[in-house]
């Protein structure tokens, strides 16, 4: 009978501390923040949110890739005709570029002229076309294999 009682009593002090640990512990909220909070209007929110984003475009605007002096130099080929020119391979180079294909481009041959590589043969191409709802430029991706070839001698061209 003791026993009995016993059970009930931790089973009833078990239920009540589950019912306390739910009902309160998810209730409980701590910030410690020292500094107050700043309320603001949905307007004074919409211009700082236009304001971040004239921000963010004038910064990408000043990233902006330059080519370097002699990237219109390299030319884009494929592997058969490359091989067939005495060309060597150098590496690969992937670019990643949060831009236009133009872009990715100009970072590409720059890496080229970098390598002093003079051609490139294009293996992968990629643009992000997906809709995210935010103004800003879409991610490029491409890969591409550097090459140098042997320099064309004047007899040769004749």
């Amino acid at each position: 009978m003791i026993k009995q009682i016993r059970k009930k009593q931790v089973g009833l002090k078990l239920l009540l501390l589950g019912v306390l640990f739910g009902t309160s512990g998810c209730q409980y909220f701590y910030d410690g923040r020292n500094e107050t909070l700043l309320l603001v209007s949905a307007s004074e929110w919409s211009e700082l949110h236009e304001y971040k984003k004239q921000q963010r475009i004038g910064q990408i605007e000043a990233a902006r890739p330059v080519a370097v002096e002699g990237a219109e130099l390299i030319s884009f080929s494929n592997m058969s005709d490359a091989y067939l020119a005495g060309c060597r391979s150098l590496g690969v180079v992937e670019v990643h570029h949060q831009g236009s294909y133009d872009e990715a481009m100009i970072l590409m041959r720059n890496q080229a002229v970098d390598l002093e590589a003079s051609v490139i043969v294009p293996l992968d191409l990629y643009q992000n076309t997906i809709e995210t709802g935010e103004a800003g430029p879409e991610m490029t991706f491409a890969k591409g294999r550097m090459l140098r070839c042997p320099e064309k001698s004047g007899e040769e061209e004749v």
